[in-house]
């Protein structure tokens, strides 16, 4: 079993800036990827979505248009944490040897 330093504050910083950067590279991606744009509305028109709606209190289509929007923004965070994640142990195994 192999101990970890702590983490410093700089990596700390650097890691969030990391988070923070990607999440807002993955959300330009819904504004210019007619893919990914596809997809979210796919996924927006399915049931469980609609179901989501009626639960969240979205009667119209500017609440909708919130609710996606937040949505998207958590999936995008959390895809960003794990890519800065799998970055850092990546790093750190390589630092290692």
């Amino acid at each position: 079993m192999s101990s970890n330093p702590p983490p410093t504050i700089t990596r700390t910083v650097c890691k969030t800036l990391a988070v923070l950067v990607l999440t807002g590279l993955f959300m330009l991606s819904l504004r210019f990827s007619a893919t990914v744009a596809g997809a979210v509305d796919r996924i927006a028109g399915t049931g469980m979505w609609l179901a989501l709606y009626r639960l969240a209190g979205a009667n119209d289509a500017t609440e909708q248009e919130r609710l996606i929007v937040m949505a998207v923004a958590l999936v995008c965070c959390l895809l960003a944490i794990g890519v800065v994640e799998v970055a850092d142990r990546l790093i750190s195994r390589c630092s290692a040897s």
